[in-house]
């Protein structure tokens, strides 16, 4: 069993193991995000993965506007998928608050929409949220694809050796396809069954970035980062920014537009200080 705990006490409910599938190998529920609150160390290394449902997670961001309660949430969620299945639907649904909820029913995918309902800032949210609660990918992300330059046809056997490297074993054919597939589907990738998988350019969201920075960096209220901090954590990477120049850069219009309560530079000193809070940025839909 694997489950969750939420803010403000709220807990998602529990999700089952969930068998397997034709690769062998058993299937589980992601592993829990940095900071997330558990109930123990249930973590446990994943070696398969799941199709991802992106258009799905917008589909439940846009459901959780009218519930504070994660079960009731994935009951209507699993109404509103598509599939025959209904086991089929319950698994998805669970998956689904597990990749973009961990936050809980009331953390930023929702708070996001409520403020902006903007599609394209919200699936970079939900990008975030995504290669955070899967390891596997967020991993691939940031060791993998973010020192290849755009635009770059990826070698065949490239994805195959980190799956090789990080499992301790062949990876089954499905789990390197889906690996391909769902950084596909998040937009790193172009795939075409004649010229091979290339390397794309992520659209970049400065308001989406700075929604995610406060979030990891100054939840509650202002606080002094050194730059290190930021560049060492991998957010902006699976925000698809490529260079520590694009973080610094966006950081330095934020502290130009107000946003920020200051950018200093000093000797060897980097550091940024905040002024607002995530909650104030985003009542008062503050974009960037």
């Amino acid at each position: 069993m694997i489950t969750r705990n939420q803010h403000e006490g709220d807990q998602l409910p529990l999700i089952e193991e969930m068998g397997g599938d034709d690769s062998g190998l058993p299937v589980t529920g992601p592993m829990e995000p940095p900071g997330a609150k558990t109930l123990g160390d249930r973590r446990r290394p994943r070696k398969t993965i799941q199709d991802l449902l992106l258009p799905e997670g917008l589909l439940a961001v846009r459901l959780s506007m009218g519930t504070d309660n994660a079960g009731e949430l994935q009951q209507k969620l699993q109404q509103e998928l598509k599939q025959n299945s209904a086991e089929t639907r319950r698994r998805y649904a669970q998956s689904i608050l597990l990749w973009f909820f961990w936050d809980g029913v009331d953390g930023l995918a929702r708070k996001a929409w409520q403020a902006y309902e903007d599609e394209d800032l919200e699936i970079g949210i939900l990008r975030y949220l995504y290669l955070t609660a899967e390891p596997l990918l967020g991993t691939c992300v940031e060791q993998c694809l973010f020192p290849l330059e755009e635009g770059m046809l990826i070698p065949p056997s490239y994805f195959e050796r980190y799956l090789r490297d990080t499992l301790g074993e062949d990876p089954p054919a499905k789990t390197l396809e889906r690996l391909k597939m769902n950084l596909a589907k998040l937009g790193f990738m172009d795939r075409s069954p004649t010229k091979g998988d290339r390397l794309k350019r992520v659209a970049e969201n400065k308001t989406a970035f700075l929604l995610v920075f406060h979030s990891v960096f100054s939840p509650a209220g202002p606080r002094t980062v050194e730059l290190h901090q930021i560049i060492r954590h991998p957010f902006w990477k699976y925000l698809g920014l490529k260079s520590e120049k694009s973080v610094r850069g966006i950081l330095k219009e934020a502290d130009g537009s107000g946003l920020l309560g200051k950018y200093v530079v000093a000797d060897e000193l980097e550091q940024v200080t905040t002024c607002f809070s995530l909650s104030e940025i985003l009542d008062r839909r503050i974009r960037l």
